[in-house]
């Protein structure tokens, strides 16, 4: 071989190591972590349980971040090796593992909390196994457990009662005969106050309020605010409010009823009507209404009842 064709096969060698593809950096099936996160569900919960891939031969790691007690591991012979040490649990499937198309495996940790106990999803697949998987739990204690429970139960408990008055409702005929059949009127009617002498409206209201009346019945009362000037942006709505005494817990509001959403050049109105309680003062209260997905609120303050 001379020395031209020497140089010409070394050339071509050259380029043929420049052109070539680069090698994958890691297989599909190479390991790589995961990261699962355990809530507390409720008893009959449609979200399916956390799955893990797990195939025959390989091992699988899980690793929590609470010490777990034990494992309850369904279909237990398909493994040649479960091992538990604090809060990293291994194991080893065996061939026969891929006769199953799921198993399941329940974990209970140790430290009381809740959730107490965490349920995977064991699927066998003959490569793609989860080599290490990070399970992040998020515990709950008791007493959080119990004040969202009171809170739920007292939820529970207007509901029914705001369904009792429906079906009450529905059942009476209207006007005053109605109100007068469920005791929301007594003998002296339904009283009146004007409020616009001491009414106080915040600086940056959505709306420029003309006028606020307050009413008083036997179970109810009302504050109906009479409104216009827009002050910039889409037409407004009230959507929610509260009412609130100087003094005292808020009253329960009922209903926030509006004929039609307030635009600019348009006068328009709005009621907000709440519980009346026997013990409840005349004033002064702040009434706060709002909006929906946005902070352009209507506050008047120093609002007095008959």
């Amino acid at each position: 071989m001379n020395a031209s064709a020497a140089l010409l096969l070394a050339h071509s060698l050259l380029m043929a190591q420049t052109a070539a593809p680069p090698l994958s950096p890691a297989a599909p099936w190479a390991p790589t972590a995961r990261r699962l996160t355990v809530v507390l569900q409720a008893p009959r919960s449609a979200i399916p349980h956390p799955e893990v891939r797990i195939s025959p031969g390989m091992g699988t790691l899980l690793l929590f971040d609470t010490p777990v007690a034990r494992a309850e591991l369904e279909g237990e012979k398909h493994f040649t090796r479960v091992r538990l040490a604090g809060d990293t649990l291994t194991l080893m499937p065996s061939a026969s593992v891929e006769e199953r198309e799921e198993l399941r495996m329940t974990v209970h940790f140790a430290d009381g909390a809740a959730p107490a106990s965490a349920t995977f999803r064991l699927v066998p697949h003959p490569t793609l196994a989860d080599r290490q998987v990070e399970v992040h739990r998020q515990a709950r204690s008791a007493d959080s457990l119990h004040a969202e429970l009171l809170e739920k139960e007292e939820e529970l408990r207007r509901l029914r009662e705001e369904l009792a008055r429906m079906e009450a409702a529905r059942s009476l005929p209207d006007g005053l005969t109605g109100m007068l059949a469920i005791r929301h009127l007594d003998e002296t009617g339904v009283r009146a106050r004007w409020n616009d002498e001491q009414l106080v409206r915040h600086p940056r209201n959505a709306l420029e309020i003309r006028s606020a009346t307050t009413y008083r019945a036997a179970a109810q009362v009302a504050v109906a605010v009479e409104c216009e000037e827009l002050r910039g942006g889409a037409p407004w709505e009230a959507r929610g409010a509260t009412l609130v005494p100087r003094e005292g817990a808020a009253l329960r509001v009922l209903r926030v009823w509006q004929a039609a959403p307030t635009a600019a050049g348009i006068v328009g109105h709005f009621i907000v009507e709440a519980e009346a309680t026997d013990t409840m003062s005349p004033g002064p209260y702040t009434l706060t209404v709002w909006t929906g997905g946005d902070k352009r609120s209507v506050i008047l303050g120093n609002l007095m009842f008959p």
